[in-house]
């Protein structure tokens, strides 16, 4: 009989049990930092003292046997093998995986200093952090474009993150930044115990549609989350795409320059941040009215400021085939101040 569990390390080096075993006993051993709709993150010490991080899928225990099973943790396999081959400097890397019927763990890079998020609106790792400079978050999000524009290239699948926002950007000690749960939801979807599961996912040529019911958590088109999707992905059943993938990236690019939360605003006659950064720019308000109040003594900064607002507008177009490819937007982002 095929056992029903199984691991793998993807591209580590170590000792591979004692890396299992870390693994397989976070829950006792890790600290935990992080949780989401989709699990919990720990952070674990392995090995000579490397530290990783361990996401506990929120997964059920597996019904059933035999060959429905057996695909299912085929499927899981197939596609965390996949993912743990999208290495770049900006994205994180998935190193391990554990599968079995009551448990599913994966194992990224450990990246200690937070994320973008944090770092624009505060977080429990660096509470009393001062603002980030202009020179810092255009350094961020080049990094992070090339990341993304790295993620949509690096196969003929033409993969689809589905699920950007600022929490999703992570950053080390050295505002390195790197783009996190890349595949994700695939890897959910391959563990979905629906009959349907298999439908819920589509991979087009043309599109690399990856398609949202039934692959994880829905999003409440109330959620902060919600904020992020481009405006075809809000549509019930609607597939995720590459161009919904940069709509979410503008909208981040919006944040960074605004300082601002996305989603609606009493303040801004209830709109969203990128109805009104788009008003501010057609009635020729001050920039002074848009930008993050931290950023206004950085005056020197005025034209890079305008370049990258002009590059999320650009992102943020309602209609998808107006938004440009995520290397040209990496590539605009990189040409406003030379690359870091």
């Amino acid at each position: 009989m095929t056992e029903r569990y199984s691991t793998s390390v993807l591209g580590c080096s170590g000792v591979r049990s004692t890396f299992l075993l870390g693994v397989q006993f976070c829950s006792v051993f890790g600290a935990r930092f992080c949780s989401s709709r989709s699990g919990i993150v720990y952070k674990v010490v392995v090995g000579r003292g490397a530290a990783v991080a361990v996401r506990r899928l929120s997964e059920a225990e597996d019904g059933g046997g035999g060959e429905v099973a057996w695909r299912r943790r085929r499927e899981f396999e197939s596609e965390a093998m996949a993912i743990g081959r999208v290495r770049h400097p900006n994205v994180v890397g998935l190193r391990a995986y554990y599968y079995a019927p009551d448990e599913k763990l994966l194992v990224y890079d450990y990246i200690s200093n937070g994320s973008l998020h944090a770092a624009l609106h505060g977080g429990s790792l660096n509470p009393s952090q001062p603002p980030l400079h202009w020179a810092a978050r255009l350094k961020i999000v080049q990094g992070a474009a090339r990341g993304l524009a790295y993620i949509h290239e690096c196969s003929p699948r033409k993969y689809v993150h589905g699920n950007i926002k600022s929490s999703k950007v992570l950053l080390d000690e050295d505002l390195h930044s790197y783009i996190s749960g890349f595949g994700l939801t695939r890897l959910i979807a391959a563990t979905n115990k629906s009959s349907s599961h298999s439908a819920a996912r589509k991979l087009s040529s043309g599109s690399a549609h990856l398609v949202a019911s039934g692959i994880g958590p829905k999003l409440s088109t109330n959620s902060p989350s919600s904020s992020y999707l481009a405006p075809e992905a809000r549509l019930t059943g609607a597939g995720m795409s590459q161009k919904c993938d940069i709509y979410s990236f503008g909208i981040v690019l919006l944040e960074v320059l605004t300082g601002r939360l996305p989603g609606l605003r009493p303040e801004h006659d209830n709109m969203d941040l990128e109805s009104f950064v788009r008003i501010a720019f057609k009635e020729e308000r001050a920039l002074s009215e848009i930008v993050d109040p931290a950023l206004l003594h950085e005056v020197y900064a005025k034209k890079q400021v305008l370049a990258v607002f002009h590059v999320a507008l650009g992102c943020t177009e309602t209609d998808p085939d107006m938004r440009p490819r995520m290397r040209s937007v990496s590539e605009s982002l990189d040409h406003v101040g030379g690359p870091n």
